[in-house]
């Protein structure tokens, strides 16, 4: 296949480009948690998916998230907790499979959101260990 395009200086097709479309693609994914459970496994599916708790308005129970399923190694994944339409503060705590490298000195991976906040990280699965930065659109 012989394309022409002057702007990019591009002369022919890029022969990786995806032929089959009958597969589904799952990358780049946002799954939202919007019932307000108190014991979440993040379904990062594969690559590039954005994880999201979003805190029930006036519910303070505590949640415990527990390690990843379906994770890619080494691919990029983002876990949000959304606490912006709440009046209230919530704790979360990780298992032991979460690795959050700004703050190391945090032993029992337990963060407590304050009202009307957010926390974003991008992390990404490695070794059996998900390990997260935090992300400049946090808040909290």
């Amino acid at each position: 296949m012989q394309i022409t395009n002057n702007t990019l200086g591009q002369s022919t097709a890029n022969n990786n480009a995806m032929k089959v479309f009958q597969e589904p693609d799952t990358d780049s994914r946002l799954i939202k948690v919007v019932d307000g459970s108190t014991n979440v496994t993040p379904n990062l599916m594969h690559d590039h998916t954005r994880f999201e708790y979003v805190c029930p308005t006036a519910n303070s129970q505590a949640v415990a998230f527990n390690t990843p399923i379906k994770t890619e190694d080494r691919g990029l994944h983002w876990i949000v907790i959304d606490n912006s339409n709440n009046t209230v503060s919530k704790v979360f705590t990780f298992s032991p499979d979460y690795v959050f490298l700004d703050d190391l000195a945090n032993t029992t991976n337990t963060y407590t959101m304050n009202p009307t906040k957010k926390l974003v990280w991008f992390c990404t699965w490695t070794a059996n260990k998900m390990y997260l930065r935090l992300a400049s659109e946090s808040t909290n």
